[in-house]
């Protein structure tokens, strides 16, 4: 498990330092890998996953509207969750700490580039 951490670290490392790598200034275009859902959901989440989900969902809405507690996850969904859970925060760490690494990178370029220009010395 820590091996495929690690290799999965470095690929999502590589696909976000790929924009950096660019030095193409718009944070937009440096964040936009992370928005992909590929990144952070790829080979994790499967079509049944999406469909447990959704079903869940839409029980809670039921039971809601007619003033019942919610249904417990299904077994399946809460295995599922379980397993999927320790990856998705991982993935999600990454993605955090590279866009806190962009938004720095744009904050610091406007600072420099709102700086008034250095007072100019005396030549004597």
């Amino acid at each position: 498990m820590k091996l495929k951490h690690l290799t999965l670290a470095i690929v999502l490392g590589g696909v976000l330092n790929a924009p950096a790598l660019a030095d193409d200034r718009d944070p937009r275009v440096q964040a936009e890998p992370l928005l992909d859902p590929r990144v952070l959901l790829g080979g994790l989440v499967t079509d049944e996953d999406v469909r447990l989900l959704f079903a869940q969902i839409r029980a809670t809405m039921l039971a809601a509207a007619e003033g019942r507690e919610p249904p417990p996850l299904p077994e399946a969904l809460e295995k599922r969750l379980e397993a999927a859970g320790g990856e998705l925060r991982l993935r999600g760490l990454l993605a955090g700490i590279a866009l806190s690494q962009i938004m720095e990178r744009a904050a610091r370029d406007a600072v420099r580039e709102l700086a008034p220009p250095p007072a100019p010395r005396n030549a004597l």
